[in-house]
């Protein structure tokens, strides 16, 4: 029992230790900084990017309230009304002209986005600017694709995941679709981040080397905006405050408390390769 209780607390010890040595190397690294200027950044392209979607999904037979309704699910109190409020005048879109200036904004800010990543990311491996210029804005498009197209074959897949499931599977299993569906979902979500944590780096990586920074990433995503949008919900008064612009005060704030934890899970994958080398 002695034992147990020393090997316990020599675990104990480590992980401290190791979250204090996270903690560091984010201030050296200055995550909060650089977490920022990405929010600028991702908020340049929020809006166009929902643009292209909405005029994409114009030309396609699928139901914009029906393909866009897990991303109302996923936005923190204030924001759901905000970007619905938005679609809903451009729900009847079809203009080729929006849908190419929209895609051209979204892959322009996106590409910049992504480069900030690329950029963070060599930070934290301490190789700064160890590719040149080309190949940093072929790496950042590459990115910007990936994660565009994880999101739409995740919505697609989130939209017809009902009629794929009563297709295939016995109606006395309908009892597990619901967390096989969110299963589903995350491990999209996580592949998709573990490939730009991967694809980002300045040296080569295995899967299993970026997978903890992603599982973090992932979990403290989900934790983070329900305990902010329970906060913003039930402990401010941003909208008596700021009125009618509270919900794009609230994006700006859920926006850098996701990119400071993306930075956070690339920050962690990098100090366990240090610690590992």
């Amino acid at each position: 029992m002695r034992n147990r209780l020393v090997g316990l607390g020599d675990w104990m010890k480590t992980v401290a230790i190791f979250i204090l040595n996270l903690l560091r190397k984010c201030h050296v690294d200055q995550v909060l900084e650089r977490a920022a200027s990405l929010t600028y950044r991702v908020l340049l392209a929020f809006f166009p990017f929902l643009i292209f979607l909405m005029a994409l999904l114009g030309f396609t037979q699928f139901s914009s309230s029906a393909v866009l309704a897990p991303i109302y699910y996923i936005l923190p109190g204030d924001v759901d009304i905000l970007v619905a409020d938005f679609l809903h005048g451009l729900e009847q879109t079809r203009s080729g002209g929006l849908l190419s200036t929209a895609l051209f904004f979204s892959v322009y800010n996106s590409s910049n986005g992504f480069r900030a990543i690329i950029h963070s990311t060599n930070k934290a491996y301490g190789a700064n600017h160890s590719r040149g210029m080309v190949k940093q804005v072929a790496l950042s498009l590459a990115l910007m694709i990936l994660f565009a197209s994880s999101i739409l074959v995740l919505l697609v897949l989130l939209v017809l995941g009902r009629q794929i499931w009563d297709l295939f599977i016995p109606e006395a299993l309908n009892v597990l679709f619901a967390p096989l569906n969110l299963a589903v979902a995350i491990v999209a979500v996580s592949f998709a981040t573990m490939l730009i944590y991967k694809l980002a780096a300045p040296i080569k990586l295995r899967f299993l080397q970026v997978m903890p920074g992603a599982i973090f990433t992932v979990v403290a995503w989900a934790v983070a905006s329900w305990v902010f949008s329970f906060f913003m919900t039930n402990f401010t008064q941003l909208p008596a405050i700021y009125g009618s612009i509270a919900g794009v005060f609230i994006l700006i704030l859920w926006l850098n408390l996701i990119t400071v934890i993306l930075l956070i899970g690339n920050e962690l994958n990098a100090l366990l390769v240090t610690e590992r080398a």
